[in-house]
């Protein structure tokens, strides 16, 4: 019968002659591997669980006053300094208060990244930063998410300081484009009754003439301002929209938490299952080879 190519009779006997070593100190093996599940057990059964809380906040894309584009100096033009701002002392002050634990290890079990974009032309746009927040530590769930939400809070209203600034007063013009137009309105409504009323009168043509003259004036002046007012309370409202909307910060992922375990049980012991079979063969070859080596007389 013919070899298989690249082996030849020799080496099939010293496999078989391994494979024969380790089946006869096969409790070596098994004993090996039941070590190492147990270790793995013990391990696992002493081994603690923590908790993570995590948001994801938009910075949000501050644009000029009139919408043109965005602020090049801004937030988010470097969004490290939310780091920055989420550690300082006033915030985790708040935080830590509103979950009940000590500001100091809060502060040391927060961290603040900036998510990372999947593709390069995504990383070339140094606005509309995205950050993650995480609390990782030995807390409640229901800690580490409100320490999570607080700070994620101040951090949404600290990077919209400026879009709600710009969002109230444009409110405030558009309440008052809002007023003009129902003044002039009733303006209008007022010169056009008028106007019915002297057409339906007994004077003369020519009175009615010169008393319709200013109350079509009026009408005329009144239709033009809520014409113009109305184009800008658009705008406005447009600008409006998108400072509460497009440019403001906030959630991506709103906060959440989960609880965590160092590592799977059950990688664990497939790893140790495999680690103590490679240990209890090299054993029992070692062992078969130190009992089959002869004694010195």
């Amino acid at each position: 019968m013919s070899q298989p190519e690249g082996s030849t009779p020799h080496d099939e006997v010293r496999v078989s002659e391994y494979a024969g070593r380790v089946l006869r100190r096969w409790y070596i093996v098994l004993a090996t591997i039941a070590i190492a599940v147990l270790l793995v057990v013990l391990n696992t059964v002493g081994g603690k669980t923590s908790t993570q809380g995590q948001a994801t906040v938009f910075l949000g894309a501050p644009l000029t006053p009139q919408g043109g584009a965005t602020i090049p100096v801004s937030v988010t033009s470097n969004p490290t300094s939310a780091s920055t701002f989420v550690k300082s002392d006033q915030v985790m002050e708040k935080a830590a208060a509103a979950a009940g634990i000590k500001t100091g290890a809060l502060k040391s079990h927060t961290s603040v990244t900036v998510a990372q974009a999947g593709s390069s032309a995504a990383k070339a746009q140094a606005a509309n930063a995205n950050v993650n927040l995480t609390v990782h530590g030995p807390w409640s769930k229901d800690e580490v998410k409100t320490a999570v939400d607080s700070l994620s809070h101040s951090l949404i209203d600290w990077a919209n300081a400026y879009q709600d600034d710009k969002a109230q007063l444009l409110q405030t013009q558009i309440d008052t484009d809002k007023q003009q137009i129902q003044v002039l309105t009733g303006a209008q409504r007022a010169a056009q009754a008028a106007l019915l009323a002297i057409q339906r009168s007994s004077a003369s043509a020519a009175d009615k003439a010169t008393q319709s003259s200013p109350l079509l004036a009026t009408i005329a002046d009144t239709g033009s301002r809520i014409d113009e007012i109305s184009a800008q309370m658009t705008t406005n409202q447009i600008f409006h929209s998108a400072a509460t909307t497009v440019e403001a910060a906030g959630y991506v992922q709103e906060p959440s938490a989960h609880t965590v375990t160092a590592a799977s049980k059950r990688s664990n012991l497939l790893v140790a299952i495999f680690a103590g079979l490679i240990v209890g063969v090299i054993l029992a070859l070692l062992w078969d080879a130190l009992r089959r080596r002869p004694r010195a007389s």
